[in-house]
Protein backbone atom coordinates (compact mmCIF):
# COMPACT_ATOMS: atom_id res chain seq x y z
CA UNK A 1 0.00 0.00 0.00
CA UNK A 2 1.36 3.73 -0.54
CA UNK A 3 -0.44 6.34 1.19
CA UNK A 4 -0.79 10.00 1.31
CA UNK A 5 -1.00 11.77 4.66
CA UNK A 6 -2.02 15.29 4.78
CA UNK A 7 -1.73 15.57 8.70
CA UNK A 8 1.60 15.21 10.01
CA UNK A 9 0.12 14.61 13.51
CA UNK A 10 -0.98 10.99 11.71
CA UNK A 11 2.53 10.22 11.28
CA UNK A 12 2.46 7.96 14.79
CA UNK A 13 -0.22 5.63 13.38
CA UNK A 14 2.71 5.17 10.29
CA UNK A 15 5.17 4.15 12.48
CA UNK A 16 3.37 1.88 14.34
CA UNK A 17 2.28 -0.08 11.22
CA UNK A 18 5.80 -0.25 10.46
CA UNK A 19 5.44 1.63 6.89
CA UNK A 20 8.74 3.10 5.13
CA UNK A 21 7.82 6.64 6.01
CA UNK A 22 8.98 9.74 3.69
CA UNK A 23 8.46 12.96 4.75
CA UNK A 24 7.40 16.16 2.40
CA UNK A 25 8.53 19.70 3.25
CA UNK A 26 9.26 20.91 -0.96
CA UNK A 27 9.17 24.07 0.51
CA UNK A 28 12.10 24.33 1.71
CA UNK A 29 12.71 22.31 5.08
CA UNK A 30 13.60 18.73 3.00
CA UNK A 31 15.30 20.89 -0.04
CA UNK A 32 17.84 22.09 2.32
CA UNK A 33 18.55 18.85 4.23
CA UNK A 34 19.30 17.37 0.84
CA UNK A 35 21.80 20.67 0.12
CA UNK A 36 23.27 20.64 3.09
CA UNK A 37 24.29 16.59 3.35
CA UNK A 38 25.52 17.11 -0.25
CA UNK A 39 27.67 20.09 0.68
CA UNK A 40 29.39 17.94 3.17
CA UNK A 41 27.02 18.29 6.65
CA UNK A 42 27.82 15.17 8.79
CA UNK A 43 24.57 15.33 9.88
CA UNK A 44 20.96 17.22 10.97
CA UNK A 45 19.80 17.34 14.55
CA UNK A 46 16.33 18.56 14.07
CA UNK A 47 14.87 19.58 17.28
CA UNK A 48 11.06 21.29 17.61
CA UNK A 49 11.53 24.37 19.59
CA UNK A 50 14.32 27.82 19.21
CA UNK A 51 15.01 26.86 22.66
CA UNK A 52 16.61 23.64 22.28
CA UNK A 53 18.34 24.64 19.19
CA UNK A 54 19.72 27.63 20.69
CA UNK A 55 20.63 25.26 24.35
CA UNK A 56 22.10 22.60 22.05
CA UNK A 57 24.50 25.64 20.76
CA UNK A 58 25.28 26.73 24.12
CA UNK A 59 26.66 23.54 24.79
CA UNK A 60 28.45 23.30 21.73
CA UNK A 61 29.36 26.06 20.11
CA UNK A 62 30.63 23.93 16.77
CA UNK A 63 27.51 23.10 15.77
CA UNK A 64 25.64 25.16 13.37
CA UNK A 65 22.18 26.75 13.93
CA UNK A 66 19.84 26.53 10.86
CA UNK A 67 15.75 27.15 10.74
CA UNK A 68 13.33 29.64 10.11
CA UNK A 69 10.07 30.59 12.04
CA UNK A 70 7.62 32.62 9.53
CA UNK A 71 9.81 31.64 6.98
CA UNK A 72 12.66 34.29 8.09
CA UNK A 73 16.12 33.20 10.01
CA UNK A 74 15.74 33.39 13.54
CA UNK A 75 17.86 35.65 15.33
CA UNK A 76 21.36 34.42 16.14
CA UNK A 77 20.97 31.64 14.00
CA UNK A 78 24.00 31.29 11.40
CA UNK A 79 21.60 29.55 8.32
CA UNK A 80 17.90 30.43 7.65
CA UNK A 81 15.94 27.43 5.77
CA UNK A 82 17.24 28.22 2.18
CA UNK A 83 18.64 25.65 0.13
CA UNK A 84 20.59 28.62 -1.85
CA UNK A 85 22.41 29.38 1.83
CA UNK A 86 23.14 25.66 2.62
CA UNK A 87 25.03 25.52 -1.15
CA UNK A 88 27.27 28.21 -0.31
CA UNK A 89 27.79 27.44 3.14
CA UNK A 90 30.79 25.03 4.58
CA UNK A 91 29.57 22.31 6.11
CA UNK A 92 32.01 19.78 5.39
CA UNK A 93 32.18 17.87 8.69
CA UNK A 94 30.05 19.77 10.77
CA UNK A 95 26.83 18.90 12.51
CA UNK A 96 23.59 21.12 11.81
CA UNK A 97 21.01 22.04 14.35
CA UNK A 98 17.37 22.90 12.41
CA UNK A 99 14.22 24.03 13.67
CA UNK A 100 11.27 24.90 11.65
CA UNK A 101 7.93 25.70 11.05
CA UNK A 102 6.87 22.40 10.00
CA UNK A 103 9.58 20.28 8.59
CA UNK A 104 10.72 18.72 11.85
CA UNK A 105 7.49 18.50 13.78
CA UNK A 106 7.17 16.58 10.72
CA UNK A 107 9.88 14.40 11.68
CA UNK A 108 9.00 14.26 15.74
CA UNK A 109 5.70 13.21 15.12
CA UNK A 110 7.16 9.75 12.74
CA UNK A 111 10.12 8.86 14.93
CA UNK A 112 10.69 5.54 15.78
CA UNK A 113 9.70 4.22 11.80
CA UNK A 114 11.94 1.64 10.81
CA UNK A 115 13.23 3.97 7.71
CA UNK A 116 12.05 7.36 7.81
CA UNK A 117 13.60 9.38 4.72
CA UNK A 118 13.14 12.88 3.61
CA UNK A 119 12.01 13.63 0.44
CA UNK A 120 11.50 16.87 -2.02
CA UNK A 121 11.60 17.37 -5.86
CA UNK A 122 15.44 17.64 -6.01
CA UNK A 123 16.32 14.24 -5.01
CA UNK A 124 12.52 12.61 -5.94
CA UNK A 125 13.94 9.61 -7.90
CA UNK A 126 16.66 8.55 -5.62
CA UNK A 127 14.13 8.92 -2.53
CA UNK A 128 11.33 6.60 -4.63
CA UNK A 129 14.17 4.19 -5.61
CA UNK A 130 15.13 3.58 -2.04
CA UNK A 131 11.70 3.35 -0.98
CA UNK A 132 10.44 0.93 -3.74
CA UNK A 133 14.02 -1.47 -2.10
CA UNK A 134 12.91 -1.33 1.30
CA UNK A 135 9.52 -2.32 0.92
CA UNK A 136 10.46 -4.64 -2.13
CA UNK A 137 8.18 -7.75 -0.72
CA UNK A 138 5.14 -4.89 -0.60
CA UNK A 139 5.43 -3.32 2.38
CA UNK A 140 3.55 -0.04 2.89
CA UNK A 141 5.37 3.04 2.19
CA UNK A 142 3.33 6.12 3.78
CA UNK A 143 4.47 9.67 2.83
CA UNK A 144 3.88 12.10 5.12
CA UNK A 145 3.21 15.94 3.99
CA UNK A 146 4.52 18.85 6.24
CA UNK A 147 0.63 20.20 6.90
CA UNK A 148 -1.35 19.65 9.50
CA UNK A 149 -5.42 19.47 10.62
CA UNK A 150 -5.92 18.68 6.69
CA UNK A 151 -4.24 21.72 5.17
CA UNK A 152 -2.41 21.00 2.22
CA UNK A 153 0.37 22.91 0.58
CA UNK A 154 0.59 22.58 -3.58
CA UNK A 155 4.01 21.62 -3.79
CA UNK A 156 3.86 18.77 -1.06
CA UNK A 157 1.00 17.70 -2.19
CA UNK A 158 2.33 17.31 -6.18
CA UNK A 159 5.26 16.13 -4.96
CA UNK A 160 3.61 13.19 -3.08
CA UNK A 161 2.06 12.21 -6.40
CA UNK A 162 5.22 12.04 -8.35
CA UNK A 163 6.67 10.04 -5.65
CA UNK A 164 3.63 7.80 -5.89
CA UNK A 165 3.96 7.35 -9.06
CA UNK A 166 7.49 6.69 -9.54
CA UNK A 167 7.22 3.73 -6.56
CA UNK A 168 4.09 2.23 -7.86
CA UNK A 169 3.75 -1.13 -9.35
CA UNK A 170 1.50 -4.16 -10.11
CA UNK A 171 1.72 -5.22 -6.73
CA UNK A 172 0.71 -2.21 -4.60
CA UNK A 173 -2.71 -0.68 -4.07
CA UNK A 174 -3.04 3.09 -3.42
CA UNK A 175 -4.98 4.79 -0.67
CA UNK A 176 -7.65 7.60 -2.08
CA UNK A 177 -5.10 10.17 -1.18
CA UNK A 178 -2.48 9.31 -2.91
CA UNK A 179 -4.45 7.73 -6.03
CA UNK A 180 -5.62 11.97 -6.33
CA UNK A 181 -2.47 13.15 -5.51
CA UNK A 182 -0.88 11.10 -8.48
CA UNK A 183 -3.80 12.42 -10.65
CA UNK A 184 -2.80 15.40 -9.36
CA UNK A 185 1.10 15.45 -10.50
CA UNK A 186 -0.04 13.87 -14.04
CA UNK A 187 -2.02 17.11 -14.84
CA UNK A 188 0.51 19.51 -13.59
CA UNK A 189 3.84 17.81 -14.65
CA UNK A 190 3.79 19.55 -17.90
CA UNK A 191 4.00 22.94 -16.12
CA UNK A 192 5.48 22.97 -13.04
CA UNK A 193 5.02 27.07 -12.73
CA UNK A 194 1.57 26.05 -11.37
CA UNK A 195 3.19 25.55 -8.34
CA UNK A 196 4.43 28.84 -8.36
CA UNK A 197 0.93 30.21 -7.70
CA UNK A 198 0.52 27.88 -4.48
CA UNK A 199 -0.18 30.03 -1.26
CA UNK A 200 3.37 28.75 0.14
CA UNK A 201 5.60 29.50 -2.80
CA UNK A 202 3.57 33.18 -2.88
CA UNK A 203 4.31 33.79 1.06
CA UNK A 204 8.12 32.99 -0.25
CA UNK A 205 8.24 35.01 -2.97
CA UNK A 206 6.33 38.01 -0.61
CA UNK A 207 9.25 37.75 1.68
CA UNK A 208 12.44 37.86 -0.91
CA UNK A 209 12.86 33.79 -1.42
CA UNK A 210 11.43 33.46 -4.69
CA UNK A 211 14.82 32.12 -5.95
CA UNK A 212 14.51 29.38 -3.32
CA UNK A 213 11.05 28.20 -4.57
CA UNK A 214 12.41 28.17 -8.04
CA UNK A 215 15.69 26.04 -6.98
CA UNK A 216 13.33 23.90 -4.60
CA UNK A 217 11.28 22.89 -8.01
CA UNK A 218 13.70 21.20 -9.83
CA UNK A 219 13.35 17.41 -10.23
CA UNK A 220 16.11 15.29 -9.36
CA UNK A 221 19.28 17.18 -8.79
CA UNK A 222 20.15 14.71 -6.44
CA UNK A 223 21.07 11.65 -5.95
CA UNK A 224 20.58 11.58 -1.89
CA UNK A 225 18.84 10.34 -0.20
CA UNK A 226 18.51 11.71 3.75
CA UNK A 227 17.39 8.77 6.22
CA UNK A 228 16.97 9.35 10.42
CA UNK A 229 19.01 7.13 12.39
CA UNK A 230 18.47 7.91 16.21
CA UNK A 231 18.00 11.29 16.84
CA UNK A 232 20.25 12.53 13.81
CA UNK A 233 19.36 12.80 10.02
CA UNK A 234 21.86 11.45 7.66
CA UNK A 235 22.90 10.52 4.36
CA UNK A 236 22.01 6.77 3.73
Amino acid sequence: MISVETDFETGREATSRGDAIIIVDVLRFSSSVVVGLARGAKAFIPVKTLAEARSLYKKNRRLILAGERGGVKPKGFHLGNSPREFERADLDGKYVVITTTNGTMALENSKGAKWLLVGSFINARAVSNVASRLTREGGNVTIVLASRKGRIFLEDFLCAGLLASNITDERRQMSDEAIAARLAWMGAERDLKVMEKGSHATYLEGIGYGQDVAFCLQRDVYDLVPCVKGSKIVRL
